[in-house]
């Protein structure tokens, strides 16, 4: 592509998406803390000025077409690596979520972060999150991908972590980046092995891939993902995270960062082998009933919101799995509206019980639902927000949640056959959490909007700076008739990502009545009954955090086992060695002084001796030749006779 043409393409526009979060991030290092109010201000203009342009690229042209630009990065072993840009109409669906998530985070943060320290390094931490999303879904190359995807964890480390004085945040952001670190070199090992087989790293190249390595490749990849994705087995760390600020777990935890790995599936989904994709519908059908199960028992309102994230992010890896990506990725693009919206409705809740607490004499922990209740009549607008938003997040008709959610299940069972198989416990799967999900929403609803208050507050509605984005986010998550001459429903995202309506009509008609069964059941188990703090012991999170107290008890066993046998064997071996050395050495120094210095000198004086002989015989005298004539034959007449 030439310079002119370059300039002219939605790629120039992409390049400037791409640097203005970046430069929203290097405002921190001009901006002091006495005028850190620039910093909010400033930040979200960008972030605004980068919504507007990513809508330019996402509208100019052919959605349905493939746009790809790259140059030379690097050569290695004569092939050369490239860096450059993909667009298609995967990668502009998340340009555009991802900047609008970003740009309402930022003006939400606005309103929640007034009162706290750090002011200017939390947006510029969000601004160097964005920039490394948006990088991640533009590349066209894998090493860069890579490169990116690193980047998202290192900034996620930093924002979980922003309040570090914390013990919790700081634990928590430790746990994330060590967990994560454990899926990049799975996926560093998949690079490795497509580089080997493939001799490049373009995704646009990997699907002409025919090897019988493909399926390791594809499995570390997958690992990324695990750990990327919050997926069983490598999940616990997104619960912890919530310690972060609220408008961090709406954009990371909710819309972007955990949804990396998903996209990424989707990215290179026609790479994964069969057996992969056995592995991946296992993996993601696991995970998504104990992200469930995790949301009925927890109590605390962003932990409930966290166990629901990992639910519905195995919902969609496990639709990837079972030939449903279409419909994967479509629910990917409306759970970020739906679920930041929930997280940060939930902020909404918090700051407004945080604001009440400082009038009250008995302080509560306000983000356990348990000391909630009676909110709809104090926070009106909160209340129908978290409703609508929580209606899609349980698959309610005229939702985004619905529509995608359909869409799963008609290909799901599809691909489960009508003959009875493994599939089908998949698909049970599914169906499970399609009536767990309405159950744990009805139940976090019920304890913080309905019911009594379990004290008197004097709650006020949020500012107006963190109503508008929550609001925008609900109407995200509504679905609407596109025409008036059709009656099949749409979102904003399926109108600009056509999707095949495949959805079954008796599939929706058990769909609507497995929900309903489920709001029927947490109507009567959870409208006059007190929450069991004993539910808590039955959570997914405590048997892992049992298996992680034993594997830290087994690697200390570990520990101490090496510690004993590196004293009690390897240095005593050492120490013998050094001694034996020692001794050796000495004897060596024995022998030369006494037996080699000895032999030598002896050799030396013997041969002085000699020397001095036979200087007495050559030495011109003679008398001295004919005593040692006489003396020879005195000599030889003694030895002939005797």
């Amino acid at each position: 592509m030439t310079e002119t043409s370059f300039l002219s393409s939605p790629f120039l526009l992409a390049l400037i998406t791409l640097s203005l979060p970046l430069l929203s991030a290097c405002l921190g290092f001009f901006i002091k803390e006495k005028v850190a109010w620039l910093s909010p201000l400033l930040s979200s203009l960008l972030m605004l000025i980068t919504f507007i342009i990513s809508l330019m690229v996402i509208f100019q042209g052919d959605l349905n077409t493939v746009r790809i630009f790259t140059i030379d990065w690097f050569t290695l072993d004569n092939r050369t690596v490239t860096i450059g840009f993909l667009l298609d109409p995967i990668s502009l669906s998340m340009i555009g979520v991802v900047t609008l998530i970003s740009l309402l985070v930022h003006l939400y943060s606005i309103g929640y972060m007034t009162d706290h320290k750090g002011l200017v390094r939390y947006f510029s931490q969000l601004g160097l999150f964005t920039f490394a999303m948006l990088g991640l879904v533009m590349s066209s190359n894998l090493l860069l991908t890579f490169c990116f995807w690193d980047l998202v964890g290192f900034s996620s480390y930093r924002l979980i972590g922003h309040w570090y004085e914390k013990p919790k945040a700081a634990h928590a952001a430790t746990k994330a980046f060590i967990i994560n670190k454990v899926g990049d070199l799975g996926f560093l090992i998949g690079l490795m092995i497509f580089w080997s087989i493939a001799e490049s790293l373009e995704i646009t190249s990997l699907t002409q891939i025919n090897s019988p390595w493909l399926t390791a490749a594809g499995i570390c990849i997958f690992i990324g993902v695990l750990a990327k994705s919050a997926q069983f087995p490598l999940f616990n760390w997104l619960p912890d995270a919530m310690e972060g600020p609220t408008p961090v777990s709406a954009l990371i935890h909710a819309a972007t960062m955990v949804a990396a790995g998903v996209f990424l599936l989707i990215r290179i989904e026609p790479v994964f082998t069969p057996e992969c994709l056995v592995l991946i519908s296992i993996v993601g059908a696991s995970t998504t009933v104990i992200g469930a199960w995790g949301a009925l028992v927890q109590f605390d309102i962003k932990r409930i919101l966290a166990y629901s994230t990992i639910s519905q992010l195995g919902f969609m890896i496990m639709a990837i799995g079972s030939g449903a990506a279409e419909g994967g990725f479509l629910h990917l693009l409306h759970h970020a509206f739906f679920k930041a919206g929930l997280f940060l409705g939930a902020g909404s809740i918090i700051h407004a019980m945080h604001q009440a607490n400082l009038t009250s004499t008995n302080e509560i922990d306000v983000q356990d639902i348990r000391n909630l209740g009676g909110l709809r009549k104090k926070m009106p607008i909160t209340f129908i927000v978290f409703i609508i938003c929580a209606g899609a997040l349980a698959g309610l008709p005229f939702t985004t949640g619905f529509l995608s959610k359909e869409l799963i299940l008609s290909d799901m069972t599809v691909w489960a056959g009508s003959a009875f198989s493994w599939r089908w416990l998949i698909l049970s799967g599914a169906w499970l959490t399609i009536f767990l999900t309405p159950l744990y929403t009805f139940r976090l609803i019920w304890f913080v909007f309905f019911g009594n208050p379990k004290q008197e507050n004097n709650l006020v509605e949020v500012p107006v700076i963190m109503r508008v984005p929550v609001l925008i986010l609900a109407l995200g998550a509504i679905t609407f008739l596109p025409a008036s001459s059709s009656w099949q429903f749409a979102s904003i995202i399926s109108l600009v990502l056509p999707v095949a309506n495949n959805t079954h009509g008796l599939i929706s008609i058990l769909s609507l009545v497995t929900i309903l069964i489920a709001l029927l059941v947490g109507f009567y188990r959870f409208r006059a009954k007190a929450l069991n703090t004993l539910q808590s012991a039955f959570g997914p999170y405590a048997f892992l955090d049992l298996l992680n107290s034993y594997v830290i008890r087994f690697t200390f066993f570990l520990s101490s086992l090496a510690l004993t046998f590196d004293k009690k064997w390897i240095d005593k071996f050492i120490h013998g060695l050094a001694y034996f050395q020692v001794a050796v050495a000495h004897m060596v120094s024995w022998a030369d002084s006494r037996i080699v210095d000895r032999a030598v000198n002896g050799v030396s004086y013997s041969a002085h001796g000699f020397g001095g002989l036979t200087r007495s015989l050559v030495n011109g005298k003679i008398q001295s030749y004919l005593l040692w004539a006489v003396a020879g034959l005195v000599i030889f007449i003694v030895w002939i006779l005797y």
